[in-house]
């Protein structure tokens, strides 16, 4: 029961940083009272979350300012992570096709996750990251709200307000026309340009909402697997070889169906270029950052990770304003609080009726 419960806690943080191991050690408890334990030692799980984050961010804004065509260097990357989870079922001796009756559910899983994920990095190239990061978060909420929904459990203040925060989060970081003013300009081609990067941005903004909603039904989706003793390896090969395909598909589109794309298929101006090999190298070393968080889920409560997760967001503010030329204005600043901030009440909840579930049982024995 209780590796069960600690695979349920990495579904509940992101079905997309799921380990290929299906082993999982049972979470690290430190004794306060005693001495010898440093304060280091002691918060070691928040630390692995927040250098996790801090690394996780950093790549990506990296990669973005690398100007390279991101779902190509995804691409790649899946492809040799596809081989290592195919060379780790065969150590492990699983068959990778032999699901039982939930063949039909892992592929649906597979198929929103793949989807999640590539969502977020068509959202990375559309938008700053902060915007991104932003609204990708609040799939914590989300989660919430569709599970409410197809379990039939009762909605609590605390998730009411994080809903209501969320949404006024989202629309300042949006900055809806109809909502907010924008600044005129009487230079025609600037007012195009204006135009065209406002409806950029709004389409991104939708990608990045479809990200988050679409995590949100991986997460639960996962969980039913994981009740039904799925193996976790067996979970993330689907979902390695579901997003390959998906991205090699809409790859093929780009490079030769896509009308909106200009630029022609060179091997050796693509692929071959510093940039490209630069960018590819930070999307392989995202491994580490996910090994961190699994290191951090075991030494911590697992909505303790999932708030310090939420570091993301103000990272990427802090790296978008220090070293791009695109600056957060005060909207995205606002909105990018309200967004923390409902995360913070979700988790800071769900720590205390953890909390205090777990003295009740203790009482009862």
């Amino acid at each position: 029961m209780e590796n069960l419960k600690d695979k349920q806690a990495v579904a509940n943080l992101d079905p997309l940083i799921q380990p290929l191991n299906d082993q999982y050690e049972q979470p690290v408890h430190y004794n306060h009272t005693n001495s010898c334990l440093s304060y280091v030692e002691r918060f070691s799980g928040i630390i692995y979350a927040i250098i996790a984050s801090l690394l996780f961010t950093c790549s990506n804004f990296i990669m973005k300012q690398l100007d390279v065509i991101l779902l190509d260097v995804f691409l790649i990357r899946f492809f040799f992570q596809g081989l290592i989870s195919i060379g780790y079922l065969v150590y492990k001796g699983y068959s990778p096709f032999s699901t039982n009756s939930h063949g039909l559910l892992i592929l649906f899983r597979s198929l929103i996750a793949a989807s999640a994920s590539i969502l977020f990095y068509i959202g990375l190239s559309l938008l700053q990251l902060p915007d991104l990061i932003t609204i990708r978060y609040t799939q914590v909420v989300w989660t919430i709200v569709l599970a409410s929904i197809i379990f039939r459990e009762r909605m609590n203040l605390p998730t009411v307000l994080a809903c209501i925060l969320t949404v006024v989060g989202v629309v300042c970081v949006a900055e809806p026309t109809f909502l907010f003013s924008q600044t005129r300009t009487t230079n025609e081609t600037l007012s195009k340009s204006s135009i065209e990067s406002n409806g950029t941005r709004l389409f991104g903004m939708f990608i990045a909402l479809l990200c988050a909603i679409s995590i949100s039904l991986a997460i639960i989706l996962t969980k039913k697997l994981l009740e039904r003793k799925i193996r976790q390896s067996l979970i993330m090969f689907y979902f390695i070889l579901t997003i390959f395909i998906l991205l090699l598909i809409k790859q093929t589109h780009f490079w030769t169906l896509s009308t909106s794309n200009q630029l022609k298929f060179d091997l050796n101006k693509i692929y071959f270029t510093k940039n490209f090999l630069y960018a590819t190298l930070l999307a392989t070393l995202q491994l580490i950052p996910m090994v961190l968080t699994q290191k951090a889920i075991k030494r911590e409560h697992p909505s303790i990770i999932s708030v310090v997760q939420s570091s993301d967001i103000l990272f990427s503010i802090v790296l978008q304003n220090l070293f791009s030329q695109q600056k957060s204005n005060r909207f995205t600043l606002l909105g990018s609080s309200l967004v923390l901030t409902s995360i913070l009440i979700v988790g800071g909840y769900k720590i205390w009726k953890d909390r205090r579930e777990h003295l009740l049982k203790s009482e009862i024995k």
